[in-house]
């Protein structure tokens, strides 16, 4: 079984023995090391050899759990472990996996390192590129399309141009966008409005609504699909940043 580097940052001493043996009864998890000052933790989660998940206190001296999730490498999970509700918000703001009020029990830190683990795993997990058969406007034609060298489709009326990174013209297939969605599963293709789908392989950057490309094209998220995105961007996002 994989074990999942751990690392506590906490300035109650209680609070570190009791994640301490929490971590050691768990088979997935091992630990990396527990600190009571926040800056001598610092180096380690901003390095380039991190811990794979941090459980951070909130409310400590010289520099909050919050401050320090935001200086943290992205490739870490961040959990945090308050006694304070009122940070619960606040923690979900920087993307926290989970948030533990104490005291917490073993079985309640379980199904936050389970939920972690998940994260993780489907993070690190590549979707494989499906081949993709379309039919062309010749008669018994059929042309096939690699899912992962598609960049984006677009709806133009009755048909779709699809764009490709091996190609700078674009294929064009009498179907609709609705039709052509019905088939992406299992890629990583998703629709963003009423006229694109895009693959997030070549998603730079997501700013709101807004989304800019590798190629530089840039997108608007639609209305209608502003839920289903920004939940699939939670999924998919490492870190507490």
């Amino acid at each position: 079984m994989r074990q999942y580097k751990a690392i506590i940052v906490d300035d109650e001493v209680h609070a570190l023995d009791t994640l301490r043996s929490y971590i050691q009864k768990t088979p997935s998890l091992r630990l990396a090391g527990s600190h009571e000052n926040p800056l001598e933790a610092l180096e380690i989660l901003s390095g380039n050899q991190p811990p794979d998940i941090a459980f951070l206190d909130i409310d400590m001296p010289e520099l909050s759990g919050l401050v320090l999730a935001k200086l943290t490498s992205s490739k870490v999970q961040v959990v945090f472990t308050s006694a304070h509700e009122q940070y619960a918000l606040d923690a979900f703001g920087v993307n926290a996996v989970d948030y533990l009020l104490k005291p917490f029990s073993f079985e309640r830190f379980l199904i936050t390192v389970q939920k972690v683990c998940k994260k993780i795993t489907k993070a690190e997990t590549p979707i494989a590129s499906m081949p993709l058969f379309f039919k062309a406007n010749v008669k018994g034609k059929i042309i096939r399309i690699m899912s992962d060298k598609i960049t984006y489709i677009e709806a133009m009326l009755n048909y779709i141009k699809i764009y490709t990174i091996i190609s700078e013209t674009p294929k064009i297939i009498y179907l609709s966008l609705k039709e052509a969605e019905s088939k992406l599963g299992g890629t990583n293709l998703i629709r963003i409005n009423r006229s694109f789908v895009i693959n997030t392989t070549f998603l730079e950057v997501v700013e709101g609504n807004r989304i800019t490309m590798s190629n530089g094209e840039r997108f608007t998220v639609g209305p209608s699909y502003k839920t289903s995105f920004h939940a699939y961007l939670n999924a998919n996002t490492i870190g507490g940043k």
